[in-house]
């Protein structure tokens, strides 16, 4: 319970009333009773940094005021407080910012992923349009290649001659028809799965088959036209030529003979065509008016817009292959990021305790457990830096105990421990959550008070005057000591701290040589023992 730059103690003895400190609203827990040494907080400001990046961790970064509110029972630890404060001020920062980073990298790595798969996706449609043009140019070129012949044109267009056509006019092992058509599209001369029949093209052939040769009776003679039909649900390509002779070639097609070719879709040909393209599995898939897209397909769509067939594969994505490539990698490394971090973790909180420990041996009194000189003057500059204004106003009162050195010599040192603990006990129970008690060393105390009022500090004085001349208990002996205060006030006699702990001081000392059991404010003609007693700090010139 000292000032709001924080002291907070943890007792040895588990069932005491404690008192609870917290450093910008964090309670650590505290405790003290029983006359047993109560312990700081093991957070400390104000003492050479031990470690420069820790340090601003264990002290209170905020205004510098320290509060001290009193409760019962087991609270926080101030481990648990300072682990926190730790690892929300560094831990969680730095491994923040690495997960932040490898986040980034997941997101990269996906994204490029996802990037990656489009481009193949799009590569492969472009090859498997490739792919169904070549093979569609392939037919359309045999196709005119027969009928831009002059001796086609003499034995079907001057005299028709069938065994001439049959014999000359071979067919493949893919072709599933062929078909000759005079001007009126009659059949003039077929043949299905390579055999010569007499029947008319209309008959086995579905109604587009007679819209693909409208289509083409609008153009040149010489130009050729290729069309996917479905017929018995099988895919033929068919192509389409004019027959003429060489030197025909740029009449309209609208009055001449045709040549017709169909060729099977079938598996061999889309093996050589899915080795020759890079496109795994490729098959066709009759759409019966269906829209289904996916990655791995190519809608096929007739001149008229009607037919709903596609060619479909098993996509090649690389961003997937990607992925299983660097995934593993991605994995291994977010195993690692949690196995560090919990290493950290545990190495941190051991730093954080042994530097918590270093401190609080620096700042504390090992005895009472209350802040030491070093933190005294750390807090009471903090208290009346020029910055403050209007509320650098305090009261520093300066305790000596009278008669102490007679329980030393009477009743051994362990009984002087014990009283020195009982009179840090009760000094602490007249501070409030804004005030500072600290031990200089033997039976010299310090209490800070941040207030100007004159009656409330001459009131609290008398009242620390009572408390600490009541009988103390030491194994069932009765121990009675007394005690002199001298007082200094801030802004009155000034904002140094140097120069107030003097004045208060010498206010002590005129309060013994008035008779001791006395309260003594400042005075401009009082002077400090400083020879036989140990002051604070140097003599400040003219105090």
């Amino acid at each position: 319970m000292e000032s709001r730059l924080g002291e907070a103690r943890t007792k040895v003895k588990p069932k005491a009333i404690a008192a609870r400190c917290r450093i910008g609203g964090v309670p650590p827990e505290a405790a003290e009773g029983n006359g047993e040494i109560a312990h700081p907080h093991k957070i400390a400001f104000g003492i050479p940094r031990l470690i420069p990046d820790l340090h601003g961790l264990l002290v209170d970064g905020g205004s510098g005021y320290w509060s001290c509110d009193r409760i019962s029972g087991a609270q926080m630890t101030p481990t648990a407080s300072l682990d926190r404060r730790f690892f929300l001020r560094v831990i969680l920062p730095m491994f923040g910012l690495i997960a932040l980073l490898l986040a980034g990298a997941i997101v990269g790595v996906l994204m490029l992923s996802s990037k990656q798969n489009h481009l193949s996706i799009e590569f492969q449609q472009r090859a498997a349009k490739n792919a169904f043009q070549h093979f569609a140019e392939e037919l359309a070129n045999q196709a005119a290649g027969m009928a831009g012949r002059d001796e086609t044109a003499a034995h079907v267009v001057d005299a028709f001659d069938a065994g001439w056509l049959a014999s000359h006019l071979t067919a493949d092992q893919d072709e599933a028809f062929f078909f000759i058509l005079d001007p009126d599209d009659r059949t003039l001369f077929s043949r299905t799965g390579g055999r010569v029949v007499s029947t008319e093209a209309r008959g086995v052939l579905p109604p587009a088959f007679s819209q693909l040769i409208s289509r083409w009776r609008a153009g040149r003679l010489a130009d050729t036209a290729t069309q996917l039909i479905a017929v018995d649900g099988a895919p033929i390509l068919f192509a389409l030529a004019g027959i003429h002779a060489v030197d025909d070639r740029d009449k309209s097609a609208d009055g001449g003979h045709v040549l017709a070719i169909g060729r099977r879709v079938d598996r061999a040909s889309l093996e050589d065509l899915a080795e020759t393209f890079m496109l795994p599995n490729l098959s066709y898939e009759p759409g019966f008016g269906q829209t289904t897209e996916g990655p791995g397909r190519l809608r096929l769509m007739s001149q008229n817009g009607t037919m709903g067939d596609s060619l479909v594969w098993d996509p090649i994505l690389l961003g997937d292959q990607i992925l299983k490539a660097v995934g593993p990698g991605l994995v291994l490394v977010f195993a690692g990021y949690l196995v560090l971090t919990a290493v950290v973790l545990v190495f941190a909180r051991r730093a954080v305790r042994l530097i918590s420990v270093s401190e609080e041996k620096a700042l504390h009194d090992p005895l009472t457990g209350l802040p030491n000189r070093l933190l005294l003057l750390d807090r009471m500059k903090r208290l009346l830096e020029p910055k403050r204004g209007d509320d650098a106003a305090a009261a520093v009162f300066y305790l000596d105990l009278d008669g102490f050195k007679e329980v030393n010599d009477s009743a051994g040192h362990a009984a002087g421990d014990a009283v020195l603990i009982g009179v840090a006990r009760r000094l602490r129970e007249f501070c409030r959550a804004e005030d500072t008690v600290a031990r200089l060393g033997g039976d010299e105390f310090v209490m800070v008070i941040p207030t100007d009022d004159r009656q409330l500090i001459e009131a609290r004085a008398e009242a620390v005057l009572a408390a600490l001349s009541s009988p103390y208990q030491y194994n069932g002996h009765s121990l009675v000591i007394g005690v002199s205060i001298g007082v200094a006030l801030a802004p009155e006699h000034g904002l140094d701290v140097a120069a107030l702990l003097h004045k208060a001081d010498a206010a002590l000392y005129a309060a013994k040589q008035g008779g001791k059991g006395l309260v003594r404010f400042y005075r401009k003609n009082m002077r400090s023992e400083t020879v036989s007693r140990n002051p604070v700090a140097p003599q400040p010139a003219g105090a």
